[in-house]
């Protein structure tokens, strides 16, 4: 299945051409062209995450429960934050992510979770460039042009929220796949303790281990049936598998708690068919466009350069490949693991002799390091609302978030029980826990009924007010644009009041609860 050009037989990189040799020059003002064919990717990476806004969605919720976990040492496994669902058991893998975004918040408010975010990510595709310039031979341009295309491919997803530490996790196992080509089998050993601390913090440890068996599994496989023993790599990669996967224990539910996590989203109908990250890539989205840009990209530089890969790096690319058509959760992780490969594509054959580096003009390449720093900094979440639109978000938070309805809803107090839109319910439960809410953004945790019901009242059907008699609904927290239909017949029925309403807004009260 291999060739004499295959990846597996890689020459190892040119220092002069690593990053801290890129340092040295930066340094030393000797910075060159192919300094900055690396350093501009990640730079523009870093300036978009800085210039991003907070989406209410799956952002609140998370800080309240590491704002318990902080206040109170205890890790919440009940549900805490609505009525209809009070005292239900609940896996809370992100414990620990949940528990330094509040921190984060306490230390240094809204700006500097973003700063950390985009540190985070940041970082990930750090380490997946380091990993495309070693498959590239040390050719910068192949190197940066493949760590664009990863990034494109999971731009879309990178809002902020837990997620963002499985970017920098799984930017570690494509980094260490990498350099176990090269002959470091040791790096391996990096990777047990990577999960146990990857399964306290984020749910996207089981593709980062997908990722791993896969490589172990085919190599072996490759191994066994062409020499009928297994190489000290292979053998390396199969025990720092099972080390991995058994490092997953390390989390306060014990042993099965991962398990029950991931079979819990699958089990959950509501989950693979309501929730738009588990829906199929479609073109006419953002990320599906991507997704198909990049993989014809991927296949004309594969042809050009006429080789075969190795089983590993094909299976995994095809598994992770049709895992992103089937759930678009899956193309960040299917980009990063596809960044090194695309690189060796594009970079020249190892026989073709590589050329000196290429200088440029250094006072031109010092000036666009420059505008790229300031960039930054005009663009920091600290800086940003002096910078006038278009140029800057003003507002960390996306406008739509809703403090003043919520407050609202607060001095209504624990009598209040609210129907809210599901994003309004994430910010509610932060700012005012005393008040229950309806439901919010943990597909898994409620049956499809009850998701069905919201559905239905969502939509202001037939009977949506005899289902919230129900429940014992007694006010409206709902979001104007996408729940005009609920605002109009609760007006129409006679049986509300408004008590607020702004542009994004509105809070209505039933009459009865309303004179109490």
């Amino acid at each position: 299945m291999q060739t004499t050009d295959s990846t597996s037989n890689m020459r190892p990189a040119q220092a002069a051409r690593g990053p801290a040799a890129g340092l040295m020059r930066l340094v030393t003002g000797r910075l060159t062209l192919d300094d900055l064919w690396l350093v501009t990717p990640l730079a523009m990476a870093f300036i978009f995450l800085l210039n991003l806004q907070i989406h209410p969605a799956d952002f609140w919720w998370h800080v309240r429960i590491g704002q318990i976990i902080a206040q109170t040492g205890q890790i919440p496994t009940t549900d805490l934050f609505t009525f209809t669902r009070a005292g239900e058991t609940w896996i809370n893998q992100g414990w620990l992510m949940q528990t330094w975004l509040y921190l984060l918040l306490r230390a240094g408010g809204l700006p500097l979770i973003l700063f950390a975010h985009a540190v985070v990510i940041s970082a990930g595709y750090l380490l997946v460039e380091l990993a495309c310039l070693r498959m590239a031979d040390g050719q910068p341009r192949a190197a940066a042009l493949a760590t664009v295309a990863a990034m494109a491919v999971g731009i879309v997803h990178w809002n902020v929220r837990p997620q963002s530490a499985s970017y920098l996790c799984f930017g570690v196992v494509v980094y260490v796949l990498t350099r176990r080509r090269a002959g470091r089998t040791r790096l391996l050993w990096v990777l047990p303790p990577l999960f146990a601390l990857w399964v306290n913090l984020h749910g996207g440890f089981i593709f980062g281990l997908g990722l791993l068996a896969i490589h172990a599994v085919m190599r072996a496989v490759e191994e066994w049936l062409t020499t009928r023993r297994l190489s000290r790599d292979a053998t390396h990669l199969l025990a720092a598998t099972g080390a991995s996967a058994l490092a997953l224990a390390l989390n306060p539910g014990g042993p099965m708690q991962a398990v029950r996590y991931v079979l819990g989203f699958l089990q959950s109908s509501i989950t693979v068919q309501k929730n738009l990250e588990f829906q199929p890539l479609s073109i006419r989205e953002a990320d599906g466009l991507l997704f198909f840009v990049v993989l014809l990209l991927f296949l004309a530089a594969f042809w050009r350069r006429r080789a075969s890969l190795a089983a590993d790096q094909l299976a995994s690319l095809v598994i992770f490949g049709l895992a992103s058509l089937y759930a678009r959760r899956i193309v960040p992780w299917y980009g990063m693991a596809l960044g090194p490969v695309l690189a060796w594509t594009l970079a020249r054959r190892p026989a073709d002799p590589t050329p000196a580096l290429r200088p440029g003009r250094p006072g031109l390449n010092y000036a666009l390091l420059g505008l790229m720093v300031c960039c930054a900094v005009l663009l920091s979440p600290w800086t940003r609302p002096y910078v006038p639109p278009p140029f800057s978000r003003s507002h960390v938070v996306e406008d739509f978030n809703p403090e003043q309805a919520a407050a609202v809803l607060c001095r209504l107090g624990p009598t209040a029980r609210p129907f809210a839109n599901i994003f309004f319910a994430s910010y509610l439960e932060w700012a005012c826990p005393a008040v229950l809410t309806f439901m919010d953004t943990r597909f898994e945790l409620y049956p499809a009924a009850m998701w069905l019901d919201y559905i239905r009242i969502t939509n202001g059907l037939h009977d949506w007010e005899e289902r919230l008699v129900g429940y014992g609904v007694n006010a409206l927290f709902v979001q104007k644009e996408s729940e005009y239909e609920l605002i109009r017949a609760a007006k129409r029925s006679g049986h509300w009041e408004t008590i607020y309403e702004d542009a994004w807004a509105i809070v209505l009260l039933r009459r009865d609860a309303a004179g109490q």
